[in-house]
């Protein structure tokens, strides 16, 4: 396991200003047995893919990004507010090793997919791994 010092500098360097993240998305694990990978959804409708960042090291899995607040018109009133907004920051412990190529995130349609390729030989693979980073792709279709 990392140092805590190296978790506060992702924090400090993904989170903006500071935060230990206004909310938690929504997210499913599972496994595809098919493509012997790790699949993540995270559910972020109205994050600006542009914010998000996406990053693996040890056994944990951190999302963060931001989900900036709608601007509300001077004439209206504000009569129900349930989605949350702001900077959030998300750590999903990963129950197996993984590899680090061919490690992909894509944002499309409002959800976050990760898909982690899992090690050839899990038990032959040592728990403390590279951090792996990844660049979100943003889909239109």
């Amino acid at each position: 396991m990392r140092h805590h010092d190296e978790t506060l500098d992702f924090e400090r360097l993904f989170a903006p200003r500071g935060a230990h993240g206004a909310f938690e998305p929504n997210t499913d694990v599972y496994f595809d047995e098919r493509e012997r990978a790790l699949v993540v959804h995270v559910e972020l409708a109205g994050a600006d893919a542009d914010s998000l960042r996406v990053a693996c090291d040890d056994a944990t899995l951190t999302i963060a990004g931001t989900r900036a607040l709608r601007d509300l018109s001077r004439e209206t009133s504000l009569l129900r507010k349930e989605i949350q907004y702001g900077d959030f920051l998300k750590r999903i412990p990963l129950p197996v090793p993984v590899r680090e190529d061919g490690a992909t995130a894509v944002y499309r349609d409002g959800i976050l997919a990760i898909r982690l390729p899992l090690s050839e030989n899990p038990k032959n693979h040592p728990i403390v791994r590279r951090e792996i980073r990844m660049t979100v792709m943003r889909t239109l279709a």
